[in-house]
């Protein structure tokens, strides 16, 4: 009985590494010999070395469960936009209209936040293009800022070229936070 059952040991040993090895070599052949994963390693490679020339990290807009677009009123002829007191979830984006910007133009967010907590992860991020009434459920944003506060924050973020930009602001906190006394420059 004895004799049996460490031959049984020995035997699943041998299987289990034997199955550990042939997955691994499988999964690479699968990699080199399929065109469909060929291309999704190259569009890897090709969004890390995007994402490595502008520094930032990127997120999908889809991958955010709760969005809130949000206008922006021009309060005066300075180009300072007043921002609303908005309330922020975690896993949340407030996204503000668009601001065309020229090649190496400055925006400036700034705001207060009103939290339970003392400090905050904040994450804030740029949207190119974007439309808040498109059906494209493809836009990234592409975070400029993400530190922890306590309650007060200003980001300023140029632009590499002329285009539309949105500001947005991630909820990358424990609890919901209230973003007040906002606003956004153009410089």
């Amino acid at each position: 009985m004895v004799k049996k059952t460490v031959v049984i040991y020995f035997l699943s040993i041998f299987l289990i590494v034997g199955c550990s090895n042939n997955s691994a070599s499988e999964s690479s052949n699968n990699t080199e010999h399929s065109d469909d994963n060929k291309t999704s390693v190259r569009n890897s490679e090709e969004t890390k070395q995007n994402d490595s020339l502008s520094g930032n990290e990127k997120i999908k807009l889809t991958d955010l469960r709760d969005s809130q677009f949000i206008p922006l009123q021009n309060d005066n002829d300075k180009g300072e936009y007043k921002i609303q007191d908005l309330e922020l979830d975690n896993a949340g984006v407030i996204i503000f209209a668009p601001l065309y910007l020229e090649k190496s133009k400055e925006v400036t967010i700034e705001f207060q936040l009103q939290s339970n907590d003392s400090i905050n992860g904040m994450t804030i991020g740029i949207i190119k293009d974007y439309s808040p009434d498109s059906n494209d459920l493809k836009y990234e944003i592409e975070k400029i800022y993400s530190e922890s506060i306590d309650n007060k924050l200003s980001v300023t973020y140029k632009s590499p070229e002329d285009s539309n930009y949105s500001i947005c602001i991630l909820g990358t906190m424990a609890a919901p936070v209230v973003v007040k006394n906002g606003k956004i420059i153009l410089h």
